[in-house]
């Protein structure tokens, strides 16, 4: 901490606030905690930091600037702070679908009558909102690619040309292989088309929800559930393909219902 007592001193001396010295003391505490050296923190490492701390979008972006400073102070030209990129402030929340939401989706298509099985609804929605998968990527999506053992499936990526591995929650081994066994695999492992995914979100979910659905919200929701559930924001970046973490960190902003539901929890 002899740095960081250093760096407030000079802030003081050039009649500068001490902001940018507040926001890098709880990090610099954690380093301590963690054994880790600000000088060498990666990229990864410092997200987690933002992940375990569940710092907002703005907060992200005003301890990257105090760590940018500190490093121009101490002469330090190459840095993971300088690495990751600001996060962009949305002027609006932004659009995704929940847990609850698919839930009542599930029900309702249960009890009344769709042009899709339900069935088919219900394994497809939980299965794209757990995995983040694109909807181009369900439709090339073959049966050979599910290890239902490890809870894992192969993802082409037309971008980077190669495949990488997403895990699936346990809880969707019997759906799936209940699913597997009734519909054998014709066009794709859900047997599903690009027409029907669009009739899913952009009709069936949109009535039953009230709101225009469109098939990423589902992504978007997914990547949020699983940062609210502690996921590391390195592995979600991962699991989603964000070639950027900066794109990862979109999902932390917080909407009413969450801020509302989070201080009701930690506020009694």
């Amino acid at each position: 901490m002899d740095n960081l007592d250093e760096y407030k001193k000079y802030l003081l001396n050039i009649k500068r606030s001490l902001v940018y010295f507040n926001y890098l003391r709880p990090l610099f505490s954690y380093l301590e905690e963690k054994k880790l050296e600000f000088s060498t923190i990666n990229k990864d490492q410092l997200a987690n930091y933002f992940t375990e701390k569940k710092y907002k979008p703005n907060a992200i972006n005003s301890l990257l600037n105090s760590c940018r400073d500190f490093c121009r102070y101490k002469n330090i030209t190459i840095h993971s702070c300088f690495e990751i990129k600001s996060v962009d402030v949305p002027d609006r929340l932004p659009e995704y679908i929940t847990l609850e939401e698919i839930d009542k989706v599930v029900k309702h298509v249960t009890t009344y009558n769709s042009r899709l099985s339900s069935n088919k609804v219900d394994i497809l929605l939980y299965f794209m909102f757990y995995t983040g998968v694109r909807k181009s990527e369900i439709l090339n999506l073959k049966r050979d690619k599910f290890d239902l053992v490890n809870c894992t499936i192969k993802i082409y990526e037309e971008k980077t040309k190669q495949e990488k591995l997403i895990p699936f929650p346990n809880s969707l081994i019997k759906k799936i292989t209940d699913y597997f066994n009734a519909n054998p695999e014709e066009d794709n492992a859900f047997n599903v088309t690009l027409s029907q995914i669009n009739y899913l979100f952009r009709d069936v979910m949109t009535d039953i929800l009230g709101r225009p659905i469109k098939p990423h919200l589902s992504r978007h929701g997914g990547g949020r559930y699983l940062l609210e559930k502690g996921v590391p924001i390195t592995v979600v970046q991962k699991i989603f393909g964000h070639k950027n973490i900066s794109t990862t960190l979109r999902y932390l902003n917080p909407d009413q219902k969450m801020i509302d539901r989070t201080y009701r929890d930690k506020i009694k």
